[in-house]
């Protein structure tokens, strides 16, 4: 497929292992069938044994953005309502392994993630006496949504692998010529800044 361009605008992200010392492929696009929508890939990276401090992943899924530029007050009602899921989801875990499983939300915000508009979401899952935490984005990227899931036994953990895959997205945003609330087109395979930087795909 031809990349976006002036003539021909639109949004290419393709997400790359930050670091293929640490990180493990698990499945890859072509590792998937998914024939009842193939614009929706997903990848796992499972952290290599001794290489992090427990079992740590990361998923990331791409799939068409509803819009381009998602409404700031749209975005404030969905980060509101994810807490709400964690909670239904610890209802139900609960009741059924008696206790045992739990979610916990634990933060949600509107932010912004290379320099794009995103959702972060932070909840803690406790199995059997073992704690997990769960960084969770959802990326705004263009005519693109990125889903990037992070979860490890420590918070700060969690959200390090997050940030590291974020900053290794590669992006090639061209918007219309006509569209005036876009940045303008860019390339950008690093992220520089830490935990909230600029656009990206």
């Amino acid at each position: 497929m031809l990349p976006p361009s002036p003539e021909r605008p639109g949004t290419r992200v393709t997400v790359r292992n930050p670091d293929s010392g640490k990180w493990l492929v698990a499945r890859t696009p072509a590792s998937q069938a998914r024939p009842s929508n193939p614009q929706v890939t997903q990848q796992v990276w499972v952290c290599r044994h001794l290489a992090c401090s427990g079992s740590a992943m990361v998923g990331v899924q791409t799939e068409p953005s509803p819009t381009r530029h998602p409404d700031r007050q749209a975005l404030e009602r969905m980060a509101k309502f994810m807490p709400a899921q964690a909670k239904a989801q610890d209802i139900m875990m609960e009741a059924a392994s008696d206790g045992e499983e739990r979610m916990t939300p634990l933060s949600s915000k509107v932010t912004e993630f290379r320099g794009y508009p995103a959702i972060l979401a932070e909840s803690k899952r406790t199995s059997k006496g073992k704690v997990n935490y769960i960084t969770r984005g959802e990326l705004f990227i263009g005519v693109v949504l990125v889903r990037v899931v992070s979860v490890a036994p420590d918070r700060a953990e969690a959200t390090r692998h997050f940030q590291g895959f974020v900053a290794a997205l590669e992006i090639l945003d061209v918007p219309p010529a006509d569209d005036m609330g876009a940045p303008a087109a860019t390339t950008s395979a690093a992220l520089e800044g830490n935990a909230e930087p600029g656009p990206g795909r």
